[in-house]
């Protein structure tokens, strides 16, 4: 089985070694990641963010629950954003490594295919993954630790609505796979809801390299809006340069970007201006004092800033500990049955679990939408509209 294990880096692992001597036991902690290919960058930074949190963890001389010490492993592998491949990573991490906990997985279809394992075998599993058929009551042992359309659409499209009050037509382009699928369902009737008039909506294949195609239908509808939705950054780029050749000029919004250097080094100067629902400014005023210090370190390390993506695994496991912590338990059942009673600090702040209403179960992490746009090349964070339900 051709699998990308990563495990903790060389200074971590140094650090983990120097934890043994004092620790009783190890906690794996499982990652299921996109660790090749266009979207690499999302799994990577997840997964180093892991071992940044690890790393406290350790340093400050392990986790100890139940009267016996434990240090954190973190492991991981690539899931290459199908389900085959996440039913391999899965049957891996729980088979084979014997992990309790998943503190992050991507990709719909691979989040589909490990659930099959993970709920049967009682593993606690947190997943970035946006589509709505990942959540509910048949996956109690499933928690979301990223905002989704559902949380994300409703926000960010009234901001734009009441900013462009003239724009009445919307054009929607999103990949042909169950995410794109799951993502244009929501857009779609999202902006219904406010309105505006769906004129088209196209999808296509993820290993589309020519889009001169898809902008000339696109510009030849001239919507006022375009909603790249769940177009990946690098690919939105690509149209939006080609958009920019053919004249067109309306509000451009990615509802799914987080990665900005992406669209940015696709499009260069397109993708000014662009609207980003999944992407924050961790250098910036509104960001916390953990996201600043994290950032600057992934930008020294990795080459590269964190965003909304890779920086869930650092709150994932911030939830799972305080739920160790507040049970005294290592055990996944007793942890995932109090982590919707918890509050828990996260790299966002005061943050908890919550939007039984939404999925029938409290298990989506609550936290603050940020509405973003791209100015010169960097994005900047506009407003963080904090969860209503944190509040209550």
């Amino acid at each position: 089985m051709l699998l990308k294990r990563l495990t903790m880096g060389i200074a971590a692992l140094a650090l983990a070694g120097a934890v043994s001597a004092q620790a009783d036991e190890t906690l794996k902690f499982g990652i299921s990641a996109i660790l090749s290919g266009p979207a690499v960058a999302y799994g990577t930074g997840t997964v180093w963010t892991a071992e940044q949190a690890a790393k406290k963890i350790n340093d400050a001389g392990g986790l100890t629950i139940g009267g016996k010490t434990y240090k954190i492993e973190i492991i991981a592998y690539d899931n290459k954003y199908n389900a085959a491949d996440g039913a391999k990573v899965a049957q891996t991490l729980i088979n084979d490594d014997g992990v309790k906990f998943i503190v992050a997985s991507m990709s719909t279809a691979a989040v589909s295919a490990l659930q099959a394992i993970s709920e049967r075998a009682g593993v606690l599993h947190f997943t970035g993954a946006w589509g709505k058929r990942v959540k509910g009551k048949d996956f109690p042992m499933t928690f979301t630790q990223l905002n989704s359309p559902a949380e994300i659409f409703g926000p960010l499209y009234s901001y734009l609505h009441e900013k462009y009050p003239d724009a009445k037509t919307v054009y929607l382009i999103n990949p042909n796979d169950a995410s794109g699928q799951d993502v244009e369902s929501v857009a779609h009737a999202t902006w219904d809801q406010l309105g505006l008039q769906v004129v088209g909506s196209d999808f296509f294949d993820r290993n589309t390299t020519e889009f001169a195609p898809i902008a000339t239908k696109i510009a030849e509808a001239d919507p006022d809006i375009l909603d790249l939705a769940a177009t990946p950054l690098q690919v939105a780029g690509n149209v939006l340069k080609e958009l920019e050749v053919l004249g067109w000029d309306g509000v451009k919004v990615n509802a799914s970007g987080s990665s900005v250097n992406d669209i940015v080094t696709t499009g260069g100067a397109a993708a000014n201006g662009t609207y980003i629902g999944l992407s924050a400014d961790f250098s910036g005023p509104l960001a916390t004092d953990i996201q600043r210090e994290l950032n600057e370190k992934a930008k020294a390390e990795l080459g590269q800033p964190l965003d909304q993506v890779t920086i869930m695994s650092w709150d994932s496991i911030a939830a799972i500990v305080a739920a160790m912590k507040a049970t005294d338990s290592v055990d996944p059942a007793v942890v995932a049955a109090a982590l919707p009673t918890l509050k828990f600090e996260s790299s966002y702040g005061p943050s908890g679990f919550g939007l039984a209403a939404s999925y029938g179960l409290p298990n989506q992490m609550l936290l603050p939408i940020i509405v973003s746009q791209i100015q010169d090349g960097k994005p900047v964070e506009i407003i963080r509209i904090a969860s209503p339900e944190l509040a209550k």
